[in-house]
């Protein structure tokens, strides 16, 4: 594993905040400006994910990180979740539902994989 001295260094916060700049990118110029209770709960559950993971990584034991990446998860399953929702309202079409969907897998394996390391080695950054 690459070193991380600060939560920026993370891949999974990386991918995370990238696919927040998509998706507000996307968003922006479609007809979901009108659907403003779906898109705040699909942006908070969206940047949930790489703000977990930054308040995760500023705790002081490997438990309170790992309970932060697995509310990152879970924040990314809700986005998963609501990709199915905006696809079945045809908000977007099923072949960009699918490429996002894939994206946030991506970024959840990136996660898991972080929290499997961090219960297996000692702290990941200096103190």
């Amino acid at each position: 594993m690459a070193k991380i001295e600060r939560f920026e260094d993370i891949e999974a916060w990386q991918l995370a905040r990238e696919f927040v700049k998509e998706m507000f990118l996307v968003f922006s110029e479609k007809k979901l400006k009108t659907e403003f209770e779906l898109m705040s709960q699909f942006k908070r559950a969206n940047i949930s994910i790489m703000n977990n993971i930054a308040e995760g990584y500023g705790r002081f034991s490997n438990a309170d990180f790992i309970r932060f990446l697995d509310y990152a998860s879970a924040s990314a399953s809700e986005v998963k979740s609501m990709l199915y929702v905006l696809e079945d309202l045809q908000f977007i079409n099923s072949s960009d539902a699918m490429r996002y969907r894939d994206k946030v897998d991506v970024i959840q394996s990136k996660i898991l994989g972080l929290i499997k390391y961090l219960r297996n080695h000692k702290k990941i950054k200096k103190t």
